[in-house]
C-alpha cells in the first residue's frame, strides 16, 4: 500500500515470483529485479502507468505480460530497458534479437488479442537407410503395419499426439529422414535443438553398423543441446536383447544428451501388440515436456495464422496470401511481418525478405527443398557427371511425369528451387562458354563432385612456388568444442567449393575449376594462388603469392566462420606448421596455435616449444603464416614516412625535432599495441557519440556512437576516400555507460596518442 512510493529495488534478492499487489504501487517510476530468481511477472505490473524504467537482466524469465504496453516504459522503451540473460521462450526471444521496435509489436500483440499455450515439439527420426524408421513412425502413429514400406525422398512430415504423466497432451511434428549418406549434408540444415532425437538402428546388423555413434555425433555438433533417445527396432521374435555399448555413449555424450535407449517392435504380433511402442511414446512424452519449445505462450493471433497456414495445406504460399491470412486474424502490417520474421528464424516457414527470387513467396514446408534435393542427389546422369547438371535437367527431375502428382512441381517452382539451393550452399551457377549457357544455365551440385584428385592438379599447383612468391600456411584444426578431440564436420568442404567459387580457377571457364571431395585450387584477382586441402578432419590452407596474408587469412576466417557458426559443438583452432625440421621429423610436422603464440609475443617470449620435438622456435618466423603478425610489416614503412618527413623540416627547432621524435615513437608503439589487440581487424579508427551537443560524459545511460575506419597509408577516413560515400567503413552502434567504463582507460591512451599525431601526420583532420 506504498502508493508514494517512485524506486524500489530488488536487485539480488532471489525472489521467485512477485505479489498481485505491485499493481497498487500506482506512483512507481523505477524498478530493478535484476539478478534474481523470477520465473515470470504479474499481469498487475500493467496497472503501474508511470514505469519507465524496468531492470530485469538475469533472471528466469520465460514471458513477460501483454499488460506491459500500458506502462509509460512501452511508449518510452528504448533506452531504459535491460532485459538479457533470460531464457525466453523461442518465439520472445527471436522478437528481442529483432530490436526494440519488434519486441514492442510482439507485446502488443499479445495485449490485443489475448495469448495461448502451445503444446508441440519437433521429433526427428534419423538412421542409416532399411533400418525402420518409417515403419516406427507408423507405429508411434497407430497405423496398420505395412510390409515394405519405401524409404523416404528426402524428408517426410507426419504429427501424432502423446499424453505426459500429468495428462497434458503435446502434438509432435515428426520427421521422417532418408537414412542415405549424400542426404546428410543437406538433413544437417534441419536439425534443431528444441527437438526430440530418434536414433534408429537395426540389431540384426550391429550398432556398429547401423552407425549409432555416429548419428549421435552429427546431432551433437550441429546442436549440443539436443535430447536422444537410442532406438533398436525390427528385431523379430527370436531377437535377443540389443548388442550395443551404452556404458560407452554414456561416457561419450553423457546422459543429459543420450537420454534412454529402447528396444521396439514395430510389426504387431498375433495378439496385436507392439514390443515396446507404449513405453517409448511415455519416454517422448517426457524428454518434449522438458523442451523450452512446449507450454511457451504467444499470441493468440499468432496460433491462429499459423493453424489457419497449416489447413491451407500448401507447401508454400505468395507473401500477399500470408499477409491476407494475417490481417484477417487482427493483425497490421508490422505485426504480421514481424510473425514471418520470427517464424523464418524458428523454422516454422522459410521467407527471405532481401532476395529479389525468393521474397515474393513463403515457404511453409521446409522439407520441401530437402525432397526436390533428393531427386537431384539421387539422379544417376548428374552423379555421373560429378555434379554438373543443366536447368532442363532439373526441371525434368522436379516435374517427373512417372511419379505422382503429389511428388511433381510445376515449372514456376523451377527458378525458385535453384535459387534456395544456392542459398542454403548446396549449389552454384558455373561459368559455361556454350550459346545456350543463358537459356539453359548449368549448375555445379557441390555434394556430388569428385572422389579423385584430378590428373591436371600439378598445372594448377605446381611442386613449389614461382620466382617471386612466398608461401604460407594455416591449418584450420576442427575439435570438439567439448573435449578439444579432433572432430568431423559432416559436408564442410562440399560447402567450401560452393561459398568460395567466385575464386574458383573456372569463373571465366568452368573447365579450368580444380575441386574434388577433399581439395580445391582457388585464385584471387591479384593472381594469388591458393590449395584447400581436407587433411583428416581438418583444412589445410596454403597460399602462394608476393603478399599471402590477405587472400590467407581471408580464406581462414572463411573456414573458421563456417565451422563455429553451423556447427555449434565445433572448434576451429588456427595453427601454423613448424618452420625448422623437428629433428627427425620433416617440417610441418609440428602444429602451433596462432593464438597462443600471440599469447606469448605480449609477454615478450620469443620462442615456444615444439609439440612434437620439444625444441624451441622462433615465434615471429611461426607467425609468418599468421595474418596478425605478418601485419606488423607495415610499422617499417610508417617509420620509414615519419624520417621522410623530418628530413624535410630542417628549419624546424630543436623543440619540435624532439615532439617529432616523440611522436615517431608512441605512434610506432601505439600500432605494435593495436596489431597485437586487434590481429587481423582495422587499426586505425575514430570513434564519437553522434549527438555531441547533447552528450554528458557524466550523466550518460545509454547513448548512439559512430565508428568510423580510416585508412593506414592515406590517413584518411573511408567516406572521405569513398567520396562521401557513409555505408563504407561508418557503423553506428547503441553501448550502454558500463561498456564504456570498461574501454575508458583504453580510449583514453588511444585519444592522448592520435592527439599528439594527427596534426603532425594530417593538418587538416583534428
Amino acid at each position: 500500500q506504498l502508493v508514494q512510493l517512485q524506486e524500489l529495488n530488488l536487485a539480488h534478492t532471489q525472489l521467485t515470483s512477485l505479489p498481485e499487489s505491485i499493481g497498487q504501487l500506482v506512483q512507481l517510476q523505477e524498478l530493478n529485479l535484476s539478478q534474481s530468481e523470477l520465473r515470470s511477472l504479474p499481469e498487475s505490473i500493467g496497472q503501474c502507468l508511470q514505469l519507465n524504467e524496468l531492470q530485469l537482466n538475469g533472471n528466469q524469465l520465460r514471458d513477460l505480460p501483454g499488460s506491459l504496453t500500458k506502462t509509460d516504459i512501452f511508449s518510452k522503451w528504448g533506452w531504459n530497458y535491460h532485459l538479457e540473460d533470460n531464457p525466453f521462450n523461442p518465439e520472445l526471444a527471436r522478437a528481442y534479437e529483432q530490436g526494440i521496435d519488434a519486441f514492442k509489436a510482439y507485446l502488443r500483440a499479445k495485449a490485443i488479442g489475448g495469448q495461448v499455450i502451445l503444446n508441440e515439439a519437433k521429433l526427428i527420426l534419423i538412421g542409416e537407410g532399411e533400418v525402420g524408421k518409417t515403419c516406427l513412425l507408423g507405429a508411434l502413429r497407430d497405423e496398420p503395419f505395412v510390409e515394405g514400406l519405401p524409404s523416404p525422398h528426402g524428408i517426410e512430415i507426419q504429427s501424432f499426439n502423446v499424453t505426459t504423466e500429468s495428462q497434458t497432451s503435446i502434438t509432435l511434428n515428426a520427421w521422417d529422414f532418408g537414412g542415405q549418406r549424400v542426404y546428410r549434408p543437406t538433413h544437417q540444415l534441419f536439425f534443431s535443438a528444441p527437438a526430440v532425437y530418434l536414433v534408429v538402428w537395426k540389431p540384426r546388423e550391429g550398432s556398429q553398423a547401423g552407425q549409432v555413434k555416429e548419428w549421435i555425433q552429427l546431432v551433437k555438433r550441429r546442436e549440443p543441446s539436443a535430447k536422444i533417445l537410442v532406438v533398436a527396432t525390427h528385431g523379430g521374435p527370436q531377437q535377443r536383447q540389443p548388442d550395443i555399448d551404452r556404458q560407452e555413449l554414456w561416457d561419450l555424450f553423457g546422459v543429459e544428451t543420450v537420454v534412454d535407449f529402447f528396444f521396439v517392435e514395430s510389426k504387431p504380433d498375433e495378439h496385436g501388440n507392439r514390443k515396446g511402442i507404449d513405453e517409448l511414446k511415455r519416454a517422448i512424452a517426457q524428454v518434449a515436456a522438458s523442451l523450452p519449445e512446449v507450454g511457451r505462450s504467444v499470441p493468440k493471433s499468432f496460433a491462429d495464422v499459423r493453424q489457419a497456414l497449416q489447413d491451407k495445406g500448401a507447401p508454400y504460399l505468395p507473401l500477399r496470401e500470408v499477409l491476407d491470412i494475417c490481417r484477417a486474424h487482427n493483425m497490421d502490417d508490422e505485426i504480421a511481418r514481424l510473425f514471418i520474421t520470427i517464424s523464418h528464424r524458428l523454422g516454422h516457414l522459410t521467407h527471405y525478405e532481401n532476395d529479389p527470387t525468393l521474397r515474393d513467396i513463403v515457404i511453409l514446408r521446409p522439407d520441401w527443398l530437402a525432397t526436390a534435393m533428393s531427386y537431384v542427389l539421387d539422379d544417376e546422369a548428374t552423379r555421373a557427371a560429378h555434379g554438373l547438371v543443366k536447368f532442363s535437367r532439373l526441371a525434368q527431375l522436379w516435374d517427373d511425369k512417372n511419379r505422382g502428382d503429389d511428388s511433381r512441381y510445376p515449372a514456376t517452382l523451377h527458378p525458385i528451387f535453384l535459387r534456395l539451393m544456392e542459398r542454403f550452399d548446396l549449389s552454384y551457377r558455373v561459368a559455361d562458354l556454350t550459346s545456350r549457357s543463358d537459356s539453359d544455365p548449368i549448375s555445379l551440385i557441390g555434394q556430388l563432385v569428385p572422389d579423385i584428385r584430378p590428373q591436371n592438379i600439378s598445372d594448377a599447383w605446381k611442386t613449389s612456388p614461382a620466382s617471386g612468391d612466398i608461401q604460407q600456411t594455416q591449418i584450420c584444426h576442427i575439435v570438439d568444442a567439448s573435449n578439444g578431440q579432433s572432430a568431423s564436420a559432416e559436408g564442410l568442404f562440399y560447402q567450401l567449393i560452393v561459398r568460395l567459387h567466385k575464386y574458383s580457377l573456372g569463373r571465366a571457364d568452368y573447365n579450368a575449376s580444380v575441386h574434388w571431395q577433399r581439395g580445391l585450387v582457388l585464385e584471387d584477382e591479384y593472381k594469388s594462388r591458393a590449395f584447400l586441402e581436407h587433411v583428416g578432419n581438418d583444412v589445410r590452407i596454403t597460399v602462394r603469392s608476393p603478399y599471402p596474408e590477405g587472400l590467407l587469412g581471408m580464406l581462414t576466417r572463411e573456414v573458421k566462420f563456417l565451422v563455429e557458426s553451423f556447427w555449434e559443438g565445433l572448434r576451429c583452432d588456427v595453427m601454423v606448421p613448424c618452420i625448422e625440421p623437428c629433428g627427425k621429423h620433416t617440417p610441418g610436422t609440428g602444429l602451433f596455435e596462432v593464438e597462443k603464440l600471440m599469447n606469448s609475443k605480449r609477454k615478450n617470449r620469443n620462442e615456444f616449444p615444439c609439440p612434437v620435438c620439444d625444441e624451441w622456435q622462433n615465434i615471429d618466423s611461426l607467425l609468418r603464416n599468421a595474418p596478425a603478425a605478418a601485419q606488423q610489416i607495415s610499422l617499417v614503412d610508417l617509420q620509414s614516412e615519419f624520417a621522410a618527413i623530418k628530413d624535410k623540416l630542417d628549419e624546424v627547432n630543436v623543440t619540435s625535432r624532439r615532439i617529432l621524435s616523440q611522436v615517431d615513437k608512441t605512434y610506432t608503439d601505439l600500432l605494435q599495441v593495436l596489431t597485437d589487440e586487434a590481429k587481423e581487424g582495422p587499426r586505425l579508427f575514430s570513434f564519437f557519440p553522434l549527438d555531441r551537443s547533447k552528450f554528458n560524459p557524466k550523466t550518460w545511460i545509454r547513448e548512439k556512437f559512430r565508428l568510423v575506419l580510416w585508412c593506414e597509408h592515406s590517413r584518411l577516413p573511408l567516406p572521405v576516400l569513398n567520396n562521401g560515400d557513409m555505408k563504407k567503413g561508418v557503423y553506428d552502434l547503441e553501448l550502454e555507460r558500463e561498456w564504456f567504463k570498461k574501454a575508458s582507460p583504453y580510449l583514453k591512451f588511444l585519444t592522448g596518442t592520435l592527439g599528439m599525431v594527427l596534426p603532425v601526420a594530417s593538418s587538416a583532420v583534428k
